[in-house]
């Protein structure tokens, strides 16, 4: 990927697009001798949806998991909500993480536990100071979201393609990031699911 082909817009007129979240500046990424990005400049408001095109294996999934720390970069500038990360120590750069969500393309879901320890999962890890009733209505509220309130004690196994795509999005969502970052949400469903996890995307914007 050499430069960034994307399509913009805000989907809510009573937003104020007033904020940078993510900028990117000459960013680049090899590996060994193969240039995966190169030179990227890229420009992520508050308030905007931002979609990244481009053939199967140019660089979208390494450009959004050097955005959530995933990966890092080799070279250029990439700085989240206005703090360049290259100045930021390790327990800064985590607490800034957290405000972003990454939906991976498979789910990443735990299939040995339930819908409700896969949601409960991030919250024990990531939320030092919660009572169980918090727990609870954090993982009703979630599911509810994504419509999936009936699910909450089955097995990942149970589920169908989209309706894993949803509990992915769930996870994500309860911890109540800043911005939500998708890796191809769509992949490997049908056209009309396709449609529906699309909607809920943006369904998931105007709530959050």
């Amino acid at each position: 990927m050499t430069t960034e082909t994307s399509t913009r817009e805000n989907k809510d007129d009573d937003k104020q697009i007033n904020s940078v979240v993510v900028e990117m500046q000459h960013l680049k990424k090899s590996f060994g001798d193969k240039e995966v990005l190169l030179d990227i400049n890229l420009v992520m408001n508050k308030g905007e949806n931002l979609v990244i095109l481009g053939k199967s294996g140019t660089g979208k999934s390494v450009l959004i998991k050097c955005i959530v720390g995933l990966m890092e970069i080799d070279y250029g500038k990439l700085l989240l909500f206005g703090q360049d990360i290259s100045n930021l120590k390790a327990k800064e750069l985590t607490e800034l993480h957290r405000k972003i969500g990454f939906l991976f393309q498979s789910g990443a879901l735990y299939d040995s536990m339930t819908v409700r320890e896969n949601l409960e999962f991030p919250l024990k890890r990531q939320v030092t100071t919660i009572s169980k009733a918090e727990m609870n209505a954090l993982v009703k509220e979630s599911l509810e979201n994504v419509g999936l309130s009936e699910t909450i004690d089955m097995m990942p196994s149970e589920l169908s393609g989209g309706m894993r795509k949803r509990l992915g999005l769930a996870r994500t969502l309860i911890l109540k990031p800043e911005i939500m970052l998708y890796d191809e949400p769509s992949t490997g469903l049908d056209p009309i699911t396709s449609k529906e996890i699309s909607s809920l995307i943006l369904e998931v914007q105007k709530k959050y």
